[in-house]
């Protein structure tokens, strides 16, 4: 069962969860979710419509993440790939709160109004993702509302910019660039990795190729080459002009300065009870059946496990799958690891797909290898950043 217990008063979302918990029938298990990313929110979809779903997000909406690139520069197309969890998910229960610590008897969450509560269901998960240096890549604690506002206003700042460094040569610095090469070709655009290649989760032919298509461009590419200094702190998304100094000693003067560095494994609840099952980067240690080491009922899906696969959103897919039928089971009371499915890592897999714009890209695909056809690439990503799909998957 749930069990709620609210420090202060209570808002009706929180009574409604109380009041579901005592309503249960003995044949629909409880399953709480911490998290409202694709792992998340996909899972919850899934589980619903035979379980007693609650899903705990600190924002209330399901934001596609591969649009991103394309809001910032965009902003009307945040429109659909923003998705209220009450569209999205109409037969779970939201809980608007962040989690701040696990235990054996369940979850600490504030709210963001600043009440807490304590949640446990009969099966956990967590999957709450990574968390930023700011708001670039995801939002904390907002409103559908306040995300599109704040497009909106970062579009009009990098309308003004006539410089722009782009710190990270990964997907998403890739995808930014083209996104601005493709709508702003008037502007002076630099990428800085500091590894030796941008795009290096994928194959050296796919990066060659979307780097090819970027100084085509007339983007700047340097490589090799760590920040060392800049003109306002990676937590100010709307800071003004600046420099930017790296380790070779090169200033680079910019107008806006984004930030697509990696976030980190948002795990600090676990620190306090479960400390020992974090690896040295903070991710969670978990089995092959996708549990959290050492526990029967509680899981953990997406960025923060220690699967050596990359942190992608192809990768979740079958996270999901698996998971979905584990917890059944559990659920069923076939707890053991013979009755559960196990989550095969796709480790070193090279399979990517990046989008240039709306009209390019480049893909690594299984079998195929990589495939740099404009117009397939559109099809499978640039023209719509996989927002009908999950659309779909979400029936809205």
């Amino acid at each position: 069962m749930l069990v709620a217990r609210i420090d202060g008063g209570a808002n009706e979302i929180m009574r409604e969860v109380m009041m579901r918990a005592m309503d249960l029938k003995g044949d629909r298990g409880m399953v709480v979710i911490y998290g409202g990313g694709i792992a998340g929110a996909v899972l919850a979809r899934q589980l619903s419509g035979d379980c007693e779903v609650t899903l705990v997000d600190p924002n209330d909406y399901f934001e596609i993440p591969m649009a991103v690139p394309r809001s910032l520069v965009t902003p009307e197309f945040a429109d659909q790939s923003i998705i209220a969890f009450s569209t999205a998910l109409p037969r779970v229960k939201v809980v608007r709160a962040s989690l701040l610590e696990l235990d054996a008897s369940g979850g600490m969450v504030q709210t963001h109004d600043g009440q807490q509560m304590c949640l446990s269901g009969d099966v956990t998960v967590l999957a709450t993702g990574s968390r930023f240096a700011n708001a670039l890549m995801r939002a904390n604690g907002v409103t559908a509302g306040e995300r599109k506002a704040f497009y909106a206003r970062y579009q009009k700042q990098l309308a003004q910019a006539g410089r722009v460094l782009i710190v990270g040569g990964g997907p998403i610095g890739v995808e930014v660039a083209g996104e601005i090469a493709d709508n702003h070709s008037d502007k002076s655009i630099t990428i800085l990795e500091a590894g030796p290649r941008i795009l290096g989760g994928t194959s050296h032919e796919a990066a060659r190729h979307a780097a090819s298509v970027l100084t085509r461009r007339g983007v700047t590419i340097l490589c090799g080459e760590c920040l060392e200094s800049a003109g306002s702190p990676m937590t100010e998304v709307f800071a003004g002009a600046g420099e930017a100094k790296t380790s070779s000693g090169r200033v680079i003067a910019y107008d806006l300065i984004v930030w697509c560095v990696g976030g980190r494994p948002n795990t600090s609840y676990m620190t306090p009870h479960f400390a020992s099952r974090l690896n040295d980067a903070g991710r969670i240690r978990v089995t092959p059946q996708l549990r959290v080491e050492g526990s029967e009922t509680l899981f953990a899906l997406g960025d923060i496990t220690d699967l050596d696969e990359n942190k992608m959103a192809w990768h979740v897919a079958p996270q999901v799958k698996n998971a979905v039928f584990n917890i059944r089971q559990v659920l069923a009371g076939r707890r053991a690891d013979a009755y559960l499915k196990v989550h095969h890592p796709r480790t070193n897999n090279p399979m990517m797909a990046v989008s240039i714009g709306r009209h390019a890209g480049v893909l690594h695909l299984p079998l195929l290898g990589v495939i740099r056809s404009p117009w397939l690439n559109r099809m499978a990503k640039a023209g719509h950043m996989l927002v009908p799909k999950y659309r779909k998957i979400l029936g809205v």
